[in-house]
This record gives C-alpha cells, sequence and structure tokens, in this order.
C-alpha cells in the first residue's frame, strides 16, 4: 500500500505544535512500517532542510510552492489541480492531511488531523486571509474525509459539538512529547547566566506560554500578587518565559507592576530546561488547549504543575497536577498558595510522573496511525 502524508507544515523555521507532530509521526512511522511505501510532500523551498528531519527512506516530493504571502495564497487558490495531478501520477491508497484540512480525492482514503478548534473558538488569533480561507476549507474538509484524527477526547467533543461530526468518525490518538529532548541530561552540566544566579535562591514559579489572551497570563499576575499579598511567600518569584503573540501591552504593564515577577521573552533551550526542571511548581493557567504540552514537558523534567481545570489539560495531566479554576483569581492564588505549602502533596505527586508520561508515546502514536492507515472503514 503507498500512503501519502502532507508535511507541508514542515519549516526550518517556524511550524509549531504541526512541525513537531509530523517530524515526529513521520520518524516513528519509518520504524515501525517495513511493509507500506510513503510520499512526503513538502514545500519546494523547504526541500533541503525537510531531508535532515524527516525519516530518508521515505521518498520526499516538492509542492510547487514556497512560505511566502504570495505563494501562500497561490496555494490556497490552486494547490488543488496539485492534488489532484499527483493522485494520478503516484496512485497513493491513503492520503493523510496532518492538519486542519485536506485536498479532494478520487479513489484514496483521506485522513486528516485536528489539533483543537481554536479556528472557531478565537479566530482573532488567524491573520485575516487565513482565517478566510480556513473558515471555508475546514468545515468542508471535515464532512469530505473518510477519518479524523484527533489528538485530544477534548478536541474530539469539540468537533462533535461544534462541526455535528459523527463520534465513529473521529479517533483520539494522542500525541506525545521527545522525552530525551526534555531531559535532565541535557542540561548537567549548564549554569544560569549570572545576571539570572538569583532565581536559585528560594522558590519560583515557571509559566512557560507565548502571550497571547487565552492563556491566560494576566489572571495569573492578579493571582500570584494576591498570594504575596496573604504573606509567608516573600521568596517566591514567578517567572515568565514566552514570546508577545496577540495583545501582549495589558500583560507587559501588569509584569511591570506586580513585584517579584521576571518576563524573560525568548529563552533559550538549556535555560528553559534549567528553570522547568528547578521551578518549585510549573503554573499553567491557560483556558483552551487542544492537548496542553508544556505540563508534560514539565512532567519529563521531574516537576509538577498547577493547572487549570479545562479544556485538554486534565485529560494530560491527570491526577499528578493541582488544579484550579482559571477564571477565578482567588481560586487560581489559594490553590497555587496551597500547593507551595504542600510539600509533602508535591512529592507524592511526583512519584506518579513517569507512570502519567508513559501513556504517551509517539511510537504508540505512530502504531494507531498506522491502523487507522490499514483500516478499511
Amino acid at each position: 500500500m503507498k500512503i501519502a502524508i502532507n508535511c507541508q507544515f514542515c519549516f526550518a523555521k517556524g511550524g509549531g505544535g504541526i512541525k513537531e507532530y509530523i517530524i515526529q509521526l513521520t520518524n516513528h512511522l519509518a520504524k515501525v512500517d517495513h511493509d507500506n511505501e510513503y510520499v512526503l510532500y513538502v514545500l519546494e523551498d523547504q526541500f533541503e532542510y525537510c531531508k535532515t528531519v524527516l525519516p530518508t527512506r521515505f521518498k520526499l516530493k516538492p509542492i510547487p510552492y514556497h512560505r511566502s504571502l504570495v505563494s501562500k495564497i497561490c496555494r490556497s487558490l490552486f494547490a488543488q489541480r496539485f492534488w489532484s495531478k499527483e493522485e494520478e501520477v503516484e496512485q497513493f491508497d491513503v492520503f493523510h492531511s496532518p492538519f486542519f484540512h485536506a485536498p479532494k480525492m478520487k479513489h484514496a482514503r483521506l485522513l486528516m488531523t485536528v489539533h483543537d478548534l481554536r479556528l472557531y473558538r478565537y479566530p482573532e488569533t488567524y491573520s485575516f486571509l487565513r482565517y478566510q480561507f480556513l473558515k471555508r476549507a475546514v468545515k468542508e474538509s471535515i464532512a469530505r474525509v473518510d477519518r479524523i484524527i484527533s489528538i485530544s477526547q477534548f478536541t474530539k467533543d469539540e468537533m462533535i459539538d461544534t462541526c455535528g461530526v459523527s463520534p465513529d468518525k473521529v479517533t483520539v490518538v494522542h500525541e506525545a512529547i521527545n522525552r530525551s529532548f526534555f531531559s535532565v541530561d541535557r542540561i548537567k552540566n549548564y549554569d544560569l547566566p549570572q545576571e539570572y544566579a538569583y532565581l536559585k535562591e528560594g522558590r519560583f514559579l515557571f509559566c512557560l506560554s507565548q502571550i497571547e489572551p487565552r492563556k491566560n497570563h494576566l489572571r495569573l499576575l492578579k493571582a500570584f500578587s494576591a498570594m504575596k499579598a496573604q504573606g509567608g511567600f516573600d521568596d517566591v518569584r514567578l517567572v515568565l518565559a514566552g514570546l508577545q503573540k496577540l495583545d501582549a501591552e495589558p500583560v507587559l504593564k501588569a509584569i511591570a507592576e506586580t513585584p517579584d515577577v521576571v518576563y524573560l521573552d525568548y529563552v533559550p533551550t538549556e535555560m528553559m530546561l534549567w528553570l522547568s526542571h528547578h521551578a518549585t511548581l510549573f503554573v499553567y493557567p491557560s483556558y483552551y488547549e487542544g492537548f496542553g504540552f508544556p505540563p508534560l514537558e514539565a512532567a519529563s523534567l521531574g516537576t509538577v504543575s498547577a493547572v487549570g481545570n479545562v479544556s485538554s489539560v486534565p485529560e494530560v495531566c491527570s491526577d499528578c497536577a493541582f488544579y484550579f479554576d482559571p477564571y477565578d483569581v482567588d481560586d487560581m492564588s489559594r490553590v497555587i498558595a496551597a500547593a507551595l505549602n504542600d510539600e509533602a502533596g508535591i512529592q507524592e505527586k511526583k512519584q506518579k510522573l513517569e507512570s502519567q508520561l508513559a501513556k504517551f508515546s509517539w511510537e504508540q502514536n505512530a502504531r494507531e496511525t498506522l491502523k487507522l492507515y490499514m483500516s478499511n472503514e
């Protein structure tokens, strides 16, 4: 059987979680599947880069488009012609789109992975042109494809509620993290830059998240300020790291006005790993996540999280985290304060981290995805 995968979001720079999904899925498929033939489609100007990160024994073919805005518009308008021709040339049996939309196929079975429904919940996070394209393409694709892969039960439930998808059409295949990347071994010989050496003293909360409204920084800052006002937390700092993406100005203003808050913007990998590992608690107040990787990444580094009790986060963290209502500043403050004063509780949850992490494996993801490729349903 021949399987085609659209890898157009595999960029040398950027690409985010979808890029990571493509890289991990294809490389683990190469490990677990030695029977089927694969063709991976990548953007023409990313071809050389993709040769370095995608499995070498799979066939790579360029899509005749680039990352430029003009090329993106052309791709949105004319890509169907390319895919129709490729189906005739390659005669693939299965076509997998690892993101929100998929082209029409005459004969190939169509699969699509849906990561979240941010398009409908938070349309302002997309550019105008991107939103106009996706608004049409996503609904058409959801109706068109034979099978949908959802990265969480939460996202599956949202598709059923929002798009009217039949539950039988959607299979949950959890994503995972790269344990070798999020490993303490990578920072054995690392030391913080001198200007941040003060973080070695006292305790700190760490929040790693780009700044945009759904990440909920403003409520976190208010909760932190309220907690400090209670007394007993003089040694505790809040360390925030992450790029400024959308409506960052109010957050930056609140950071400047809140004592004992450190904002680092982008941080290099080793520093991010050090902060995740040495934090007393990892704090993740986001109220909308399709999967919620950061608490799992912190868990891989041995750190327990305090997280919001909504969206996919409880599905990912199970009983290994402290939970608060992300819309309630008082509850957030109370839960974080109680966790900081509960060393026994932190240690108890630490003992459960490895068993929770074991539930999420890229190899298992690849095996479950392969079963869907092979299915005739």
